[in-house]
């Protein structure tokens, strides 16, 4: 298990506003019937959004104290987000390893520099 703990200021510079939001196509499992459906995923600041298409994310996933983790049997490259409220885990597949471990830091880093992150902001299993 990989731990990333926050610092004690926010973490963001200058830069980090600079840098473009993380979006891309990953699979996601259905809530109700456990299918993989292609969605459209852009993470922006403390929000994970999706959608059907590029045009206009319609849903979105609060990052800020979620756990992300591997998910050993969802299939290959899945991983999980389970936001602070535990009201839901939400499964997700990328194309490839690289990919995989690319959202997945980011949605740490976006946790690590928002300034409202809890003090265990980021944990990755």
């Amino acid at each position: 298990m990989m731990a990333v703990e926050s610092a004690t200021s926010n973490g963001a510079d200058e830069n980090s506003k600079l840098k473009e939001d993380k979006k891309g196509w990953l699979s996601k499992r259905t809530h109700f019937t456990h299918r993989w459906k292609t969605t459209w995923f852009q993470l922006k600041d403390t929000q994970l959004l999706y959608g059907q298409n590029e045009g206009k994310p319609v849903k979105s996933i609060d990052i800020v104290g979620a756990v992300v983790e591997t998910d050993e049997g969802g299939g290959s490259y899945g991983w999980t987000i389970t936001p602070k409220d535990r009201s839901r885990t939400f499964y997700l597949r990328a194309e490839s390893v690289v990919d995989q471990q690319g959202w997945m830091l980011a949605v740490c880093e976006a946790q690590l520099t928002s300034t409202e992150h809890a003090s265990n902001a980021c944990v990755l299993q």
